[in-house]
């Protein structure tokens, strides 16, 4: 089996940490394993304590570590992509030097995790590959684009290949302006059709799982309950929450009292908002948790006897029932509330935002003839009934 984990939390909750103990453990439980850090402020060669590049460096046996670089990943991803955007900018008489930082577009780091994993992954070098990503924010920007690229490629895409095709002779008349050629669309469209296997696969509960990393604090509790919200809404599954750095126990003294009582209150509060999903938990170490042999003291407390390559938990986020000769999209959005849900239809395109994130879904054929009938939020679950055969433009709160 070949499993897929990312970690993910707000920032300076101890993502690197986890991640890093999780591949030592299940290296040593004879995994060959993968561990790639997808946040921008690399660490993991700090947690590891050994310096690391953009292709996986082999640092015990069975284990893997590699830190994504962007200009490295640029090149190896988006040549003819990137081969026009400096042929445009050079035409425009920017400077070249600027010239060479423009042309990575906004996206592109977060793109060439996704594309490392999926590469990783359809190798079948590794049996498990453990992402440190980026914090909360970035990570849901990351896991959103491959519904952006498919809308993209689906709406868009083909038109502007089309056109651009027809002009470009016309273009050529009356100036030297580069057009992005054949070769640049095809490598456009490979990417996305990447960017859409690697949802695929993203979202299968039997190769990948989520998991959110908390302190015991009530702003950090607030973000994950919102990251658990929008992972279902983009449909993947998160299995376990960690929680970092709790007060141990038999620690007494009083500058931790009041600390310690928070902690406890906070913990009953997160059991009780993740259930059924399992937490495991870590201690705040004494010192700082680097290098291999803290890594392993860190993955032994915090896992025991557990494998931290299994499934903890298996739900689904959204399913299609029949409920009175209505097909109904039942979709968990755990911890929104009613006021915060917008829904719009417009043909065989579903719009659901919660707050400021969004999310278009292409129905089903058979729902996508469908227009909606109604909508209702209920137990933490949004029920969108479907009905009849008339298409129409809606907004449904």
């Amino acid at each position: 089996m070949k499993r897929i984990i990312l970690y993910t939390g707000k920032g300076g909750v101890g993502k690197t940490t986890v991640a890093a103990a999780t591949g030592l453990l299940a290296a040593r439980k004879g995994y060959k394993t993968l561990v790639m850090s997808t946040d921008p402020a690399h660490s993991l060669r700090d947690a590891f304590n050994i310096e690391l590049g953009p292709e996986p460096k082999e640092i015990r046996p069975n284990l893997y570590a590699q830190e994504i670089d962007v200009y490295y990943s640029v090149e190896k991803y988006w040549g003819k992509l990137t081969e026009y955007l400096q042929s445009l900018l050079s035409w425009m008489k920017v400077d070249e030097i600027l010239t060479q930082e423009f042309s990575v577009l906004p996206g592109m780091e977060e793109v060439a995790s996704f594309l490392w994993v999926n590469q990783h992954f359809r190798s079948g070098f590794y049996d498990v590959i453990v992402v440190d990503s980026a914090p909360t924010g970035e990570t849901l920007r990351l896991l959103s684009l491959p519904d952006i690229a498919r809308w993209w490629i689906v709406k868009v895409f083909p038109i502007e290949r089309k056109v651009v095709k027809v002009i470009r002779p016309a273009v050529r008349v009356v100036t030297d302006m580069p057009l992005p050629e054949e070769k640049t669309y095809d490598a456009i469209e490979d990417l996305f059709q990447k960017l859409d296997s690697i949802h695929k696969t993203f979202s299968d509960p039997e190769i990948s799982s989520i998991r959110l990393v908390l302190n015991l604090e009530k702003m950090v509790i607030k973000e994950t309950q919102r990251a658990y919200t929008y992972l279902n809404l983009y449909g993947y599954p998160v299995d376990s929450v960690v929680i970092n750095r709790t007060i141990p126990g038999d620690l007494k003294h009083p500058f931790f009292e009041n600390w310690s009582k928070s902690q406890q209150d906070y913990r009953e509060e997160v059991e009780n908002l993740f259930s059924p999903i399992p937490v495991f938990e870590a201690p705040l170490f004494s010192g700082e948790v680097m290098g291999v042999e803290a890594l392993e003291e860190f993955a032994s407390v915090l896992f025991k006897e557990e494998d931290p390559v299994r499934i903890f938990f298996k739900g689904r986020p959204y399913e299609i029932v029949k409920n009175q000769g209505l097909y109904e999209l039942h979709i968990k959005l755990p911890f929104a509330s009613k006021e915060e849900i917008r829904l719009f239809q417009t043909g065989d395109e579903l719009t659901i935002q919660v707050e400021n994130q969004r999310r278009t879904m292409f129905l089903p054929k058979f729902l996508a003839r469908l227009s909606v009938k109604r909508a209702y939020f209920q137990d933490g679950v949004l029920r969108i009934s479907f009905k009849g055969k008339e298409k129409k433009l809606k907004e449904h709160q």
